[in-house]
């Protein structure tokens, strides 16, 4: 799978604090617990070391160069964006390395717990100026005053002066953004008011086992970004979640600088089927409805702890929940409400579909892969046959957003495409490679082929699309992708002789290696698209490429395998008849309009807290999303609507790129005609 992390929902209820809304008691410096390394936690320590050092695809020494590594990981995790330490006190840090490597040695746990505390004590301190500067700011917001808004590429700041300054400039953009977003002056206060006390009393509910999960962590994670530990409740969550009997929304989550993200959408789910949820939005709020349908109070759930959200957010089939949506960063960044159904998610809803359409009097197929799930090739076959019989010309395979999943079916998958051969090999961490093959000696389709993909699809479509691009048998377009060529497996450190009251947890950790039949590995540089597409994201920020201590890319000898065409001659043509459609494409001029614009704001890096300039951003934004989807709804017949609130919640704009791979597919079977 493209990720192995435990990805959970996070929901706490909390009262009302601050002045004018105090309930309860906001908890002081004096409240942070006292945590100390516990007996099991010694032999959890000692087994991950073990298995880090002793089974691990990379192989690991200790020495002063990973060490470094591991704090850097220790304060990536933990302070990514480099706003709770100065640059002084992250050097005194790493004078101790000494007992930071005595505790990774020998699982002396005593330095990594006062770690841990230095990190709770500061982050207290943090959203306790929080709260202060909510009293005490005036809110003006007529100047000239900016705020960055990625700072974990910035080197750390000299002195908690100007740690404060920046504090105080992100409360102003918390509070700037409610605004924006129609809430009042009383509102926004109550809203804010909560939001820092509730991430207070969850610094105070801190236990052992997160200090112990922040350092084990730092040393899964200095190895490769696919490597980790996961506590003894992230373990269960993570088993539960593997379940085919889950009930919810359908989206894989997790924690970043205080925001509940979205990491990717499960197949088939009420998410997914939405039509409005994507990668990497956050959700701020959650709203419940009651069994009449009457919604309660919209809860404010950023800085919440991810372990406790999981009731609310799941929930029972059948039920009713409203997330509110922070889209994108800085200048960029859009709020919005999405009304979920929650139902029980079955395997049978991500099955592979295919569907046949009908482009200027030719009929294309459109086979849509969204995992690579057990008996993935028999649905992908049934579905082929059937577009077969209905006469298409060309045949297109959607892997966008695609994170993997099985191996053998990513070769039997593969295998339908062409009768016999090679698919992928892999490597051992001794260095030995096995050669995966598919040699039924059939081939379900041998028609023109196009595979689409983007910065999602990743590992085990990175497999099926590198060998059908191979051995000449497709055309890949798109974007690039993930880049992510390691396999992992999970371990429980469990065993049947232990006697603690608790598990211990478990981690997973790479194995091995993949590599295409050309022997180049997929690892960092993916399938690069024989037409590339516009993409939101550049290579360099987005993929595994982009992940802290990722394995290299590197090669080994190429398999001995056979092309089951050329398709090379064709690709300047096809690209010629691309670029010529493509420029008097409205649609597709808007969007890679659209990519480059968010590209830009990116690299900007810093938005204005001026309310009017932002105001004028967001009604642009607004009056632009308006006037493309009116026009969209002109194209399809239907009447224009006021607002895009008035949408239906099944609306589903123009795939513009999907539209163009199905071109793109029917080109190349006229020029194979030729």
């Amino acid at each position: 799978m493209l990720l192995n992390k435990v990805a959970l929902a996070v929901i706490l209820s909390a009262s009302l604090m601050g002045t004018g809304y105090a309930q309860t008691r906001i908890p002081s410096e004096s409240d942070i617990p006292s945590l100390k390394p516990e007996a099991r936690q010694d032999t959890s320590c000692s087994r991950v070391r073990g298995y880090f050092l002793r089974s691990h695809y990379k192989g690991v020494r200790l020495d002063d160069s990973f060490v470094d590594q591991v704090y850097d990981m220790y304060f990536y995790n933990l302070d990514r964006y480099r706003t709770l330490f100065t640059e002084s006190e992250i050097q005194g840090f790493k004078n101790d390395r000494k007992r930071l490597f005595m505790a990774l040695d020998s699982c002396r746990l005593d330095y990594p717990y006062e770690l841990y505390k230095a990190y709770m004590k500061r982050r207290f301190e943090k959203y306790s100026y929080y709260l202060e500067v909510l009293k005490t700011d005036s809110f003006d917001f007529t100047g000239n005053e900016t705020v960055t808004v990625d700072t974990s590429k910035l080197p750390y700041r000299k002195n908690i002066e100007e740690l404060r300054k920046y504090w105080r400039q992100v409360v102003r953009s918390d509070y700037l953004n409610l605004r924006l977003s129609g809430f009042s002056e009383e509102r926004i206060r109550k809203n804010l008011t909560k939001r820092y006390t509730s991430i207070l009393r969850n610094i105070v509910k801190t236990k052992n086992e997160d200090a112990f999960s922040a350092f084990e962590n730092a040393f899964a994670n200095a190895i490769d970004p696919h490597t980790s530990y996961l506590s003894p409740d992230d373990t269960a969550s993570f088993d539960s979640s593997m379940s085919l009997e889950m009930e919810g929304i359908g989206a894989v989550l997790t924690s970043k600088d205080e925001y509940c993200e979205i990491v990717s959408i499960v197949p088939g789910s009420p998410s997914e089927k939405s039509g409005r949820l994507k990668p990497k939005d956050r959700i701020v709020g959650v709203q419940q409805h009651g069994k009449n349908g009457k919604p309660e109070e919209m809860v404010d759930v950023v800085g919440m702890l991810l372990t406790d959200i999981v009731p609310m957010v799941k929930g029972p089939k059948g039920s009713k929940v409203t997330l509110q949506i922070m889209r994108g960063d800085g200048a960029s960044a859009s709020f919005f409400t999405v009304d979920i159904i929650r139902d029980r998610i079955h395997l049978e809803d991500s099955a592979a579909k295919g569907a046949v359409n009908t482009i200027d009097g030719h009929k294309v197929g459109v086979l849509t892969v969204k995992s690579f799930y057990m008996g993935l090739a028999k649905d992908m076959k049934k579905e082929i046959e059937k577009m077969k019989k209905d006469n298409i010309e060309a045949l297109v395979v959607d892997l966008r957003y695609n994170g993997g999943g099985s191996l053998p079916e990513a070769i039997d998958s593969s295998g339908l495409f062409f009768k016999s051969g090679p698919v992928v090999q892999v490597r051992d961490a001794v260095g030995y490679v096995s050669l995966n093959r598919d040699d039924d000696n059939v081939s379900v389709y041998d028609g023109p082929l196009v595979v689409l993909t983007n910065r999602l699809s990743a590992s085990s479509s990175e497999i099926f699309a590198g060998v059908l691009q191979d051995t000449g048998r497709a055309v890949i377009v798109g974007d690039t992708t993930f880049g992510k060529g390691t396999v992992q497996q999970s371990r429980p450190l469990d065993r049947i002789y232990d006697f603690y009251e608790k598990p211990l947890g478990s981690i997973h950790y790479t194995i091995a290696k993949f590599y295409r039949i050309s022997g180049q590995s997929t690892q960092l540089r993916g399938v690069v698209p024989d037409i590339a597409f516009p993409s939101f994201s550049d290579y360099a920020d987005f993929g595994e490429n982009n992940e802290p201590n990722a394995l290299p890319w590197d090669q080994i000898k190429p398999a001995k395998y056979s092309k089951v065409g050329d398709l090379s001659p064709y690709i300047p043509d096809l690209k010629k008849k691309h670029d010529a459609r493509v420029k008097d494409d409205p649609y597709y001029a808007k969007l890679a309009n659209d990519y480059e614009t968010y590209r830009k704001k990116r690299k900007d890096n810093s938005i204005s807290l001026n309310y009017d300039i932002r105001k004028a951003e967001q009604e642009k934004d607004k009056a632009e999303a308006l006037k493309d989807t009116n026009e969209y709804l002109e194209s399809l017949g239907k009447p224009p609507v006021k607002s895009l609130d008035d949408l239906p919640s099944d609306f589903k704009g123009r795939d513009t790129l999907l539209l163009e791979a199905q071109h793109i597919a029917l080109d190349l079977a006229q020029d194979l005609r030729s």
